[in-house]
């Protein structure tokens, strides 16, 4: 019938295990929780949905527990594997993504998500409707019929009456026969031995049934057939019983009840925002009414008059710029944006410069009539990302003031281990509001706009937006911070900071061209001597950047052994891991290694660098990032000047490179052992304090209380070994990961931690109170009240407990290391400032601080500096040290 219904019928337990294998693994959100059935299971549920627009569905999942094909066979599915524990966590998420699409979940203790279909397609189509089984499982097939079939989504296949006879050559009842006699071993249903799918479907064939062939059995002349037909009579019987999917489950089929209606999107948005599923979160996110919003466009000099008068009288407004570029230090002022109040904004259009833009205010006016109220620190204002305003308006000679509060870093201070904490998505996990995207006004990819040739009646509610978005995020993050303490970190570390980190990035570091490019020619001239080695040792030239044929070369060529696939187990893998292992039986494994480390330095720096110097300054400016990080340190990119080797010979020729201006001399400052010294005074260890208070080498002093030797015999390499269990115990090593650090056996590295806690019992004390108390408030934080979220803790999901249990350990000491670092660079901006020195704070790399000083300022920067630095928290139980060096670049600094 043309006007029939149809109902589908999901097989939710296969959706999701073909969900888990399809996506890789180690798909997580920020909180370590494995995440890749639930977006494949959502993928795959969305697909459906929109390809099929389904009216009817039922989502049927198997129940926890035993079923009755359990008593009727004890091991039955007795060899299946345990369910893994990535995907099991997901579970209770995938279920609720179901009820928050508002489809109908059925599950029942007893029986399997198969049963359940089995009976409601009956049903179904007692009641006039079609039906269509959602899975890939082929023991539906036996359910099929002219108003039921099957639609494997992954294939995109249906499966019905035509296709069952011409794949098998018997109809769909009789596949129960077929499955009978062969078996399955995947649910270790044993069928009759030496008769396969094939001999089976034969044997259908020809009979007709089981019961057919056991009444004729003595005509088969097979002499082995016949035998274990017969021998194996009972297990056949038991086998079909066991692969028939029942249809008289006590349910009712109530149509209205599966009627598919409107999703809960709230839910949906929420739920996508936990698993961080982003584009997903935008797509349910609650669709913005625009319509009460009120945003203006101001294009003349009364309107801009009336606008500053509010701002001056306004308690708290929220700034916003538009320019052409995502660099500051490049970027030029196209056009502001201000919110005073929620749903209301203005926009002031002055750099929009395409063919028919409408008559707009100059910059240079519209700049010098805001300058009083943006330079006026009495007024508060508040952005996201306001450092970045703050550069392009110091570059167009308006020095902002009065900036006390910024959305980007308020929402990275509520839960630091997020990976986005852009505006649109404040936006949708704060307010529940989809923002206009740039790409919506600009376009994307090749065919993006700048947005100087964006139109302006685009550009106005999308800059108007921006603000008032902010300063409604504003209002809502304001009370979340001082709900959990986070105000004061706010107030007096993170916001203090965001001008210091301008003042850097605008100064920018001076680096020698010249020494870059011959840098650049040395790396090479080796990258090249390299290669003929390794193809020398290969026997033939080839790629030696593809891994393809590097894979070809060290497993099929030289016959190495395979250490592991690639992720679609499609070819063979040549990452670092693996390279490292097998450098250790042939050479040309460890040759290529270099080849790749000398190439990346080469493309990273020696050649990047050049590229990235500023035009009009003639220095580089890094970007420092408040909000990346977990721990709370500061990261650097454009470049990223963090990941420059320290101890290796090409690392110090890269950072010979960094040079002052001339005349100048650079100096370094780099905390000794913060962390160390950190361990030592939460844990209140008194070998470790005491070792610190009287200045003697931590890692001998750890070498002598774990190898129990004399100081005097302490080796290098025993003092390297010590070290490395120094920092292993902060990152939670176990002995898995100390002996392969070490090159030792796993029982030896625990043998070396046992004695290591024998030894420093505070320690053990302090990470064990430390644990049991994130257990307890499902969190961690550090001496200055940063915090880190920890819900995981008490996962049952070992892996997930365990990442919890090593970060409630290290982000203590990690976290307060890098607010000291903050406190110590704020501190030190300042006293440079007071005392109207020409000295300039330029990098910032972990616990370093570097500095450019002229002759006349070394001594008193260096006292300055050092004084700030080693006095930054008096409090602690142990003395912070500071290496201070200064030289003509960074290498002789450091």
């Amino acid at each position: 019938m043309p006007d029939q219904k149809t109902i589908y019928l999901i097989d939710g337990t296969a959706y999701i295990y073909r969900a888990f294998h399809a996506i890789r693994g180690g798909l997580s959100n920020s909180k370590g929780l494995p995440t890749n059935a639930a977006l494949g299971f959502t993928k795959m549920l969305l697909r459906l949905v929109d390809d099929k627009q389904p009216t009817h569905m039922v989502m049927c999942f198997d129940a926890k527990g035993k079923t009755f094909r359990h008593d009727a066979y004890a091991d039955y599915k007795a060899n299946r594997p345990a369910m893994p524990e990535d995907m099991a966590v997901q579970i209770p998420y995938i279920k609720a993504i179901t009820r928050a699409f508002n489809i109908p979940l059925l599950e029942m203790t007893g029986y399997e998500a198969d049963d359940l279909i089995g009976t409601m397609s009956e049903r179904a189509r007692a009641a006039g409707f079609s039906v269509v089984m959602v899975t890939g499982d082929k023991d539906f097939l036996q359910l099929v019929a002219e108003d039921a079939v099957i639609w494997d989504p992954m294939k995109d296949k249906i499966s019905d009456l035509t296709t069952v006879q011409e794949d098998f050559g018997v109809a769909p009842h009789q596949i129960i026969d077929i499955m009978g006699f062969s078996g399955d071993t995947a649910d270790n249903i044993p069928g009759v031995p030496g008769i396969g799918p094939k001999t089976a479907i034969s044997l259908i064939s020809t009979f007709g049934s089981m019961a057919q062939v056991y009444e004729q059995v003595h005509t088969i002349t097979k002499k082995k057939q016949h035998e274990n037909l017969v021998r194996f009579r009972e297990q056949a019987l038991l086998s079909r019983e066991l692969v028939t999917i029942r249809t008289d489950v006590p349910l009712a089929f109530e149509p209205e009840k599966f009627r598919l209606t409107e999703p809960d999107t709230a839910r949906l948005s929420e739920l996508f925002s936990e698993l961080e599923f982003r584009q997903l979160q935008e797509r349910f996110s609650a669709k913005a009414d625009r319509s009460r919003k009120k945003y203006l466009g101001i294009f003349d000099t009364d309107a801009l008059s009336e606008l500053i008068g509010r701002l001056e009288s306004a308690e708290m407004f929220a700034l916003d710029t538009e320019t052409t570029a995502l660099d500051p230090m490049r970027a030029e002022l196209v056009g502001l944006s201000f919110a005073i109040a929620p749903d209301e904004a203005f926009y002031i259009p002055c750099g929009h410069d395409y063919i028919g833009a409408p008559r707009q205010l100059r910059l240079a006016d519209v700049l010098a009539a805001l300058k009083p109220v943006l330079e006026n620190p009495r007024l508060k204002k508040v952005g996201q990302n306001i450092k970045y305003d703050w550069m392009v308006l110091t570059r167009h000679g308006v020095r902002l003031a009065g900036v006390t509060f910024d959305t980007m870093v308020a929402s990275y201070l509520l839960n630091p281990s997020k990976h986005a904490h852009n505006l649109d998505q404040i936006a949708a996990d704060f307010l529940g509001h989809r923002n206009i995207t740039y790409a919506e006004v600009a376009g994307k990819g090749k065919n993006a706009l700048t947005f100087n040739q964006v139109l302006v009646e685009k550009a106005i509610p999308y800059a108007c937006e921006d603000a008032d978005i902010t300063l409604m995020a504003c209002h809502v993050l304001m009370p979340k911070l001082a709900e959990i303490g986070l105000t004061r970190l706010m107030e007096t570390v993170e916001m203090p900071l965001i001008p210091v980190l301008m003042r850097m990035e605008m100064t920018g570091v001076c680096v020698d061209r010249d020494r870059l490019r011959e840098l650049s020619k040395s790396f090479a001239h080796q990258i090249e001597q390299l290669e003929t080695e390794i193809y020398a040792m290969a026997g033939e030239d080839f790629n030696v950047r593809s891994s393809q044929q590097l894979g070809q070369i060290l497993f099929e060529k030289l016959g190495l052994p395979v250490v592991k696939k690639t992720r679609k187990k499609t070819g063979y893998s040549t990452d670092v891991e693996v390279l490292t292992a097998l450098a250790e039986k042939h050479e040309l494994p460890a040759l290529v290694l270099r080849h790749r480390t000398l190439a990346k330095l080469r493309s990273t720096y020696a050649d990047a660098l050049t590229e990235l110097i500023h035009p009009e300054t003639g220095r580089i400016h890094t970007s420092y990032n408040q909000t990346v990080t977990a721990t709370g340190r500061l990261s650097s990119s454009g470049p990223n000047l963090q990941n420059i080797p320290i101890r290796t010979d090409e690392g110090i020729e890269i950072r010979k490179a960094f040079i002052p201006c001339e005349g100048w001399t650079l100096v370094a400052a780099d905390y000794s052992q913060i962390e160390l010294r950190l361990l030592a005074h939460y844990s209140e260890d008194e070998i470790l304090i005491r070792a610190f208070q009287e200045e003697e080498d931590i890692h001998t002093r750890t070498a002598t209380e774990v190898f129990q030797v004399f100081p005097e015999m302490i080796t290098p390499e025993l003092r390297r070994q010590a070290k490395t269990i120094n920092f292993g115990i902060i990152y939670g090593m176990g002995a898995f990961s100390l002996s392969k650090e070490l090159g030792i056996t796993r029982k030896m590295a625990q043998t070396y931690i046992n004695s290591y806690f024998a030894r420093y019992k505070g320690v053990r004390n302090f990470i064990d109170k430390t644990i049991e108390e994130a257990r307890t408030t499902q969190q961690t934080s550090t001496l200055l009240g940063r915090i880190r979220l920890l819900p995981e803790i008490s996962s049952p999901n070992n892996n997930l407990r365990s990442f919890a249990e090593r970060t409630a350990v290290n982000t203590p000491i990690q976290g307060t290391a890098a607010d000291l670092i903050k406190l110590a660079m704020i501190r030190a901006d300042a006293a440079l400032r007071e005392r109207n020195l020409q000295s300039a704070m330029l990098l910032t790399v972990h616990d370093e601080l570097v500095f450019e000083v002229p002759p006349d300022e070394l001594d008193q920067v260096k006292t300055l500096v050092r004084e700030i630095m080693e006095n930054v928290w008096p409090d602690l139980r142990v003395p912070l040290k500071v290496n201070l060096d200064c030289g003509a670049n960074w290498a002789e600094a450091h």
